[in-house]
């Protein structure tokens, strides 16, 4: 998760170097009415400050009105499908080599766990904010599947949604079967589990997914006794280390 947002610090830097409206403001031609007059809302000039950019739409570089604009427009996409707030974490402008896109994350939520991407593809819109919104739904799936053959073990399970095939947001009771794509973190208590279960646990696990078709990387952590208990989503990457564990390996299911 971190990764991701260096990525996100990174597209903060794109949008200072080369220069970054309401939902209800048409978005203006910026190469033939450069003496339309826009008026920038306060989430925009929010932004433009953080980065230390002038607030006022005639002050800015021609890339940087491109980019507020499109900025605007992506965040007010995703508020109109998703009737929620979300805010912005990074934006990087179309290239040769990459589409337009930008990093969001949902206001209530948390920027560095939270985060989406929003990406332009030319005549529409399209996002991938449903890994984020079943992330929580679907950790619980995983752990409350691991006591069904692990009843035993302390266990945490930080997973990260990698691809989903929903074509809505899903509610309700979700059938995973062959819908999710993810990498997932399975950290198990050295004083409730035996080294010498790793191996079992590991078979029963990966036919699980197997089973469901859910695909994707999962590594399997048995940590030092105790240490389970200092673990959440923001640092559970630091327990990765080799000072924190007994063993660790890595496994794949593939179509």
């Amino acid at each position: 998760m971190k990764n991701r947002f260096s990525i996100g610090i990174i597209f903060v830097l794109i949008i200072l170097l080369i220069g970054v409206f309401g939902c209800m403001m048409n978005n203006p031609d910026l190469s033939n009415n450069t003496e339309t007059k826009v008026s920038l809302n306060e989430r925009q000039k929010s932004i433009l400050a953080e980065y230390g950019l002038p607030t006022e739409y005639d002050e800015l570089l021609l890339s940087q009105k491109t980019a507020i604009v499109a900025i605007e427009e992506m965040l007010c996409y995703a508020e109109e499908k998703y009737d929620i707030s979300f805010s912005y974490a990074g934006y990087i402008a179309a290239s040769p080599l990459e589409k337009e896109h930008m990093i969001a994350f949902p206001t209530s939520g948390n920027k560095w766990s939270d985060s989406f991407t929003i990406t332009n593809n030319g005549d529409n819109y399209e996002d991938d904010y449903i890994n984020v919104a079943i992330n929580e739904e679907f950790t619980s799936y995983l752990c409350d599947n691991i006591k069904s053959f692990a009843p035993d073990a302390e266990v945490r399970v930080f997973p990260k949604i990698t691809k989903t095939y929903f074509h809505e947001l899903p509610s309700g009771d979700i059938n995973y079967d062959g819908m999710v794509e993810s990498s997932q973190c399975v950290f198990i208590d050295e004083s409730t589990f035996n080294e010498e279960d790793l191996s079992k646990f590991h078979d029963q696990f990966t036919e699980f997914m197997q089973e469901h078709k859910l695909y994707g990387i999962t590594q399997i952590i048995l940590l030092k006794e105790g240490r389970i208990e200092y673990l959440t989503k923001y640092n559970y990457t630091d327990y990765l280390f080799d000072e924190h564990h007994i063993s660790r390996e890595t496994f794949y299911t593939k179509k």
